[in-house]
């Protein structure tokens, strides 16, 4: 276990209200004494997870840390019905159906507005992991105001395609959930968790998170038990349409793909694409074909596993895996470098097409960049919790 160092990041609240009334939840990460980029970077969670868990879950792995150490301005973000975020209600305006459609143009937005607010930029880098990452395709693909706003995106463990996923044998009873309030996944997960990787396991469900060699089980068994909330039937509905050939489409009429081919050509923003060689739920397939249809803009592709990484990667395990730190972490950090320039736009190069199943991860980083070896491998922290600037909700508590 790597050691943790003594440095205190502040954490504080803040609350984002979107256009129709739902207040969502967002934990700001600084690194008081060493603020050196220009932009803020927003990380977005993924299918009924809480943005918190997910990039916060332990001083002992956190992405949140990590970037705030190397002087990043870090936003993590909990999306409507997820985390510390407004939950439907009966006895509210707050129905219990919305679609991905819905987080793309109500709840981004208004988390970039806020952000931009107190931050004083115009722009903003974007990490969106799994569904985080089909929202950020969608933004992207959609263009207009709100994606000229996006400096930079990276995609981690998501696709528009997930055909070939060990989510499929779940495809028939999918369209059922339109029937139900809410779909109970936190509760089931939460009731498996005490069995994850356990000799009563379900192999399929571990395996579907996590890729076994690369995770500590407390980690692991705390992702399960905390990090994920009820779904609603209108998203549960909608994926459905990902298993096709044309991949995620919109859930309203007129039913449009997300990864619309002439669309995709079309944007321009860098893209930084990441996949585990062993993601079951997102497979490298799907990373692989919607990296194609992006336009010739600087984007660029790592598929995580053997021979150029130790151990292998599933679909949590880019986030939280024991490797993580050293191995995707400071990828992650060198690519928000590269396009964090105050002067202007980036300018054109040629796409990147490298994959860690070929290529080493330090020549990834760059030419004439660190390595992996100077850059730090394990900025981990002791953090200290502030009252919040615009929320009264207390901050999430972490292992």
């Amino acid at each position: 276990m790597p050691k943790r160092l003594q440095t205190l990041h502040l954490k504080t609240n803040h609350t984002a209200t979107t256009v129709d009334g739902w207040n969502l939840h967002l934990v700001r990460t600084q690194n008081k004494n060493r603020a050196t980029h220009t932009f803020p970077v927003i990380l977005l969670p993924g299918l009924g997870s809480s943005g918190a868990y997910t990039f916060d879950l332990s001083p002992d792995i956190s992405l949140a840390d990590y970037l705030a150490e190397l002087g990043w301005d870090v936003w993590t973000i909990e999306l409507r019905g997820n985390g510390l975020s407004d939950k439907p209600s009966l006895f509210s305006k707050r129905g219990r159906y919305w679609t991905i459609d819905t987080m793309v143009e109500k709840d981004v937005p208004a988390c970039m507005d806020h952000i931009c607010m107190h931050t004083g930029n115009s722009m903003v880098h974007i990490l969106g992991h799994s569904m985080g990452g089909m929202i950020l395709t969608a933004l992207l693909a959609q263009g207009g105001p709100t994606a000229a706003r996006v400096r930079s995106a990276i995609i981690v463990g998501s696709s528009c395609f997930l055909e070939g996923s060990w989510w499929s044998p779940a495809l028939p009873i999918m369209p059922a959930t339109r029937f139900l309030y809410s779909v109970p996944a936190g509760l089931a997960l939460r009731l498996y968790s005490n069995l994850a990787f356990s000799k009563f396991a379900i192999r399929l469900i571990d395996v579907l998170y996590f890729w076994p060699s690369n995770v500590e089980v407390r980690l692991a068994k705390a992702v399960l038990s905390r990090n994920f909330s009820s779904i609603s039937p209108g998203v549960i509905t909608q994926f459905t349409s990902a298993f096709g050939k044309q991949g995620l489409c919109s859930g309203t009429a007129p039913y449009a793909p997300f990864c619309d081919p002439e669309k995709m050509r079309r944007i321009e923003t860098p893209v930084f694409m990441l996949c585990g060689d062993r993601d079951k739920m997102c497979p490298p397939q799907g990373v692989e074909k919607q990296f194609s249809m992006m336009g010739k803009s600087n984007k660029k592709l790592v598929i995580l596993g053997p021979p150029a990484t130790p151990t292998h990667y599933g679909h949590f395990c880019i986030l939280m895996g024991r490797r993580a730190a050293t191995e995707v972490f400071p990828l992650l950090h060198e690519w928000l470098s590269s396009y964090d320039d105050l002067d202007g736009p980036p300018e054109p190069g040629p796409p990147g097409q490298g994959s860690m199943a070929s290529t080493p991860a330090d020549e990834l980083l760059g030419s004439g960049g660190a390595t992996l070896g100077q850059l730090p491998r394990s900025r981990h922290s002791q953090s200290l919790y502030s009252q919040p600037v615009a929320s009264p909700i207390l901050v999430h508590s972490r292992l």
